[in-house]
């Protein structure tokens, strides 16, 4: 083999001197060669990121390079030793030779600069001369990275892009200048399956234009298995595993990766739910659709268009089960939950149900008000997606989830605490934490407290909005076994809101797969898993990486079903606004919205 581009040597790193120092990398090698992916793979806190800020000489200001060296040979060029390159030398580097993907690109573009500003920036700061040059090459980038309208992308802002257009524009921004190497620090963890599947796509092409190497960093090893040549696994800082893809992911030695190869979410169809029907539903939604209006431009409004978050749902929850809505983002799952929480008010006409068990009584969702709404509150709770933002950071534990008992007046201030203590106990935690705040937590740990806080009042039906997408694979899978013992003592109901089928393979008793804000096939779970037949389900089932090296993304699958835009999928299936097509019963409770 040729000798790496790129390579680290017994790297530690350290934050704080003296009795405070800590080391957060310890005794970290691998090597990048030219036209080749090396996975960086561990949970959070592993030392990943770290190890990848440092190769671009951009630490945090209380973290310093302790020993090692970090040897970087340009084509062609002489080898030299970035960690003692000067604060110029590394500037140079940066994006002309050495590019970085972040994580979040919401918090990596300038919301104040247009796309094509802020890509084109790149070429002005390493030679580029003529701004015309500059623009052209930016639209060229533009097209290859997969945006269907390049002129309109380099005039748009980051808010004005989804979530996968915004990645695009991060990859356009750290390969125009055709690096070396490519750092890719968790780029896909924020995007739904059939998203990420089309990124890591995008990713191998451009290296196999340029022949690049890339360092992937990431907790998943579906994504790993899709896309590495060779893996180095970290774990608190320390190398515990390395060598190829395939003989990691099909022969791992330490019970490290074992376990990180155990949790990573697969459809398992023999374990899929498959649940007797039941006529005792604790909410029923029909025909419930939420139109919003976009704020136009110039007076009153002109220009401004109508959007159609939901159209014509319906949806029942059994109780003591779980349905699942599974789509992308801007499917409208999160709207419809919003309605069934009596936060967003339906259009007019829809049909919303809350069935009481304790009175018998049926409530009319959007009508409530008083003590029906006081009790719809406490018997109807949620969790929420980020365990970061939903936790108040000024608050201490025992105050989070103190803090539902004390707005609904139950019980004295001495058994709120008990309270308190007994359900931290139950989701996992230490008591004695109780006195703590959210930053002193893990993300898996912060969720717990999250679902802790959402059990407090001993709700019926607790709504999850995308409540694991966040957490490394192995907490994502304690957080699915939680909750999923929690609902059997507890006798809970759940509406659980993914974009992932293998999260939800493992708790869904019904799954109602959405698009466009319309349900396109609903089913048992098991049924949906041995017979998908909607092109948008079966996209999303493709699109599920997989940790075994030989199960490999089947991008025509996603394409044919996620790619496409609705209007283009196959009789049929494909989907007219003006006349949508009914759902049809297939087979027996398993519906697909199709024509005759």
């Amino acid at each position: 083999m040729s000798e790496p581009i790129l390579s680290v040597s017994d790297l530690a790193i350290c934050f704080g001197r003296g009795r405070s120092e800590n080391e957060v990398v310890s005794g970290v090698s691998l090597s990048l060669h030219a036209g080749k992916t090396l996975a960086l793979v561990g949970e959070s806190g592993s030392g990943k990121t770290i190890t990848g800020r440092a190769m671009m000489g951009l630490l945090p200001a209380k973290a310093r390079i302790t020993r090692g060296q970090i040897n970087y040979t340009p084509p062609g060029g002489k080898t030299e030793n970035l960690v003692d390159a000067s604060t110029r030398r590394l500037r140079a580097l940066r994006g002309c030779e050495i590019g970085m993907i972040f994580q979040e690109p919401m918090s990596s573009l300038s919301p104040f600069h247009t796309i094509g500003a802020q890509v084109k920036e790149g070429l002005l700061l390493h030679g580029e001369k003529d701004d015309r040059t500059a623009r052209e090459r930016c639209i060229e980038t533009f097209e290859k990275v997969g945006f269907p309208d390049p002129n309109r992308a380099y005039d748009a802002y980051p808010f004005e892009l989804s979530g996968g257009m915004r990645q695009r524009a991060m990859i356009a921004m750290a390969t125009i200048c055709r690096p070396a190497v490519l750092i890719a620090d968790e780029p896909t963890t924020a995007l739904d399956v059939t998203t990420q599947a089309l990124i890591l796509d995008l990713i191998q092409k451009r290296q196999e234009e340029t022949g690049m190497a890339v360092l992937l960093i990431t907790h998943d090893l579906g994504v790993v298995s899709n896309i590495a040549d060779n893996i180095t696994v970290l774990r608190k800082g320390r190398v515990m595993e390395a060598g190829t893809a395939r003989d990691l992911l099909t022969d791992p030695r330490h019970p490290y990766l074992k376990r990180l190869i155990d949790a990573a979410p697969d459809v398992d169809v023999s374990a899929a739910h498959n649940p007797t029907p039941s006529s005792d539903f604790i909410v029923e939604a029909r025909n419930v659709s939420k139109t919003f209006t976009s704020r136009g431009r110039g007076l009153f409004g002109v220009g401004s268009e109508k959007i159609h978050a939901l159209r014509d749902v319906d949806l029942t929850i059994p109780r003591g089960e779980t349905v699942a809505l599974v789509g992308e983002s801007g499917s409208g799952k999160s709207t419809l939950a919003n309605v069934v929480l009596h936060a967003t008010k339906p259009d007019a006409g829809a049909s919303l149900t809350y069935h009481c068990e304790d009175t018998g009584k049926a409530l009319n969702i959007p009508e409530l008000s008083g003590t029906e709404l006081t009790r719809f509150r406490r018997e109807v709770q949620v969790v929420f997606q980020d365990p970061y933002a939903s936790l108040s950071p000024r608050m201490t534990v025992q105050d989070i989830l103190a803090e539902p008992l004390a707005i609904h007046n139950v019980c004295d201030v001495a058994e709120r605490r008990d309270r308190s203590a007994a359900m931290l106990k139950r989701v996992g935690l230490d008591p004695s934490h109780l006195g703590r705040f959210p930053h002193a937590f893990s993300g898996g740990q912060r969720q717990r407290i999250s679902i802790a806080r959402a059990l407090m009042l001993q709700p019926k039906l607790l709504i999850c909005d995308e409540p694991t997408s966040a957490l490394d694979v192995s907490v994502q899978a304690q957080v699915l076994e939680l909750l999923d013992e929690l609902r059997e003592e507890f006798n809970l109901s759940y509406l659980f809101i993914s974009h992932d089928l293998a999260v939800v393979s493992r708790l869904a008793d019904e799954i109602a797969v959405m698009c466009r804000g319309a349900i396109v096939e609903q089913a048992p779970a098991r049924a949906l898993f041995e017979n998908p037949s909607h092109p948008y389900t079966k996209a999303l089932m493709a699109a599920a990486p997989d940790p075994h090296p030989d199960h490999k993304l089947d991008l025509n699958a996603i394409a044919l079903g996620a790619g496409a835009r609705p209007e283009e999928w196959p009789a049929p299936y494909r989907y007219d606004r003006a006349n949508p097509a009914p759902l049809r019963e297939v087979d027996p409770r398993h519906f697909v919205r199709m024509t005759a």
